[in-house]
């Protein structure tokens, strides 16, 4: 990258003897009470850092853009090595031309570096990125590039950083519980077996996200957008779905039946698989030719329900409580026990009921 810019190291950084160097973290922001000086040396200024990542106060007084850049690498490694950080911020200001760029913060997630300074620099660097002219530094290789708008707070640039994280990466079986994701954009991302219980979904876009098997109780999800997700085995008690939520019919029943009561409800022919359904109370409901299959009925209550050409293939029924439903063949209810199934008209399953599903 040097031969391409025709820059030599002595033009890149002056580095502080090295014992100045083991007294300061470079790249952070405890250096920035230090000054910058501007020496003249005939016609040629030269910058002279007085500590190699600190930078002119005057320059980046009304610097708030950041840009955060993440990179392939070790990050202790660059942690330990404040020559390295040096050579490495004083590179990135030749190739932005912007001489007020700072590191902010070094944070781990790959290495994901934050940097401060004009919004012209900043922009240069993302677009050079974006276009694929910039591709590594010093070595490390460029992962992503995130510009952070000024107006921004720190709780707002985490977000950003965060939706960042989870599209680059994915959030399978991560905790995100209470999380604010309110309007962020996560279509098609994978949130599969995430907890997702209590977060702001709010307005958010999860077109074709990957939702199967997530804990959304209590989230609140009004006006997000769900259309095309993927929320087979997903949790719903308590979550906030409104008229402005985009969501299927078969995924909306499913939140009316774990939130408001279902008893005797009329539910023939409905498409119910792959629901999660544990703890629902179906008593007395009318289930004729609906598709249970792939369903978490584990500790539901399905006493007198009507279940007469009901699809239970592959649904899970373990604690599910049934009773009272002569329609059922003496064959499927064997089959249904086998798998743990509790039917309190059958001999040596009552004493089950008295205790309580806490699946």
């Amino acid at each position: 990258m040097c031969n391409e810019l025709d820059l030599e190291w002595g033009e890149i950084a002056e580095l502080e003897p090295e014992d100045e160097q083991s007294s300061s973290k470079l790249g952070m922001d405890t250096e920035r009470e230090k000054t910058c000086e501007v020496l003249q040396e005939g016609p040629k200024a030269t910058q002279v850092l007085t500590s190699p990542v600190s930078l002119a106060k005057k320059q980046n007084a009304n610097c708030n853009e950041q840009l955060v850049i993440t990179f392939t690498g070790d990050i202790e490694t660059l942690q330990k090595n404040p020559a390295f950080q040096a050579a490495f911020l004083s590179m990135m200001q030749a190739v932005s031309g912007d001489t007020s760029l700072k590191i902010e913060k070094i944070e781990k997630g790959s290495i994901k570096i934050t940097f401060s300074g004009s919004k012209e620099g900043l922009k240069r660097l993302e677009e050079q990125i974006k276009s694929g002219e910039l591709t590594e530094v010093l070595g490390m290789p460029v992962e992503d590039v995130q510009l952070l708008p000024s107006s921004t707070t720190g709780e707002e640039q985490d977000k950003i950083r965060l939706v960042q994280e989870i599209i680059a990466q994915g959030a399978s079986g991560r905790d995100l519980s209470d999380t604010n994701l309110s309007g962020v954009d996560l279509r098609g991302t994978n949130l599969s077996n995430a907890d997702l219980s209590g977060a702001d979904l709010s307005g958010a876009d999860l077109r074709g996200a990957n939702l199967e098997g997530a804990d959304l109780n209590c989230a609140d999800l009004s006006g997000a957008n769900l259309r095309g997700a993927d929320l087979n085995g997903v949790s719903l008690h308590d979550a906030v779905i409104d008229e402005a939520t985009i969501i299927s019919d078969k995924w909306r029943l499913l939140w009316k039946i774990v939130n408001q009561s279902s008893k005797a409800r009329n539910l023939s022919g409905a498409n119910l698989s792959g629901a999660n359904l544990s703890g629902a109370d179906l008593s007395g409901a009318n289930l004729s030719g609906a598709n249970l299959s792939g369903a978490n009925l584990s500790g539901a209550y399905l006493i007198d329900a009507y279940l007469i050409d009901a699809n239970l293939n592959d649904a899970i029924v373990e604690n599910a409580l049934f009773g009272e439903n002569s329609e059922l063949t003496e064959d499927i209810k064997r089959d249904l026990k086998r798998r743990g199934a509790i039917f309190e008209d059958l001999p040596g399953d009552r004493f089950r009921i008295l205790i309580p599903y806490s699946g």
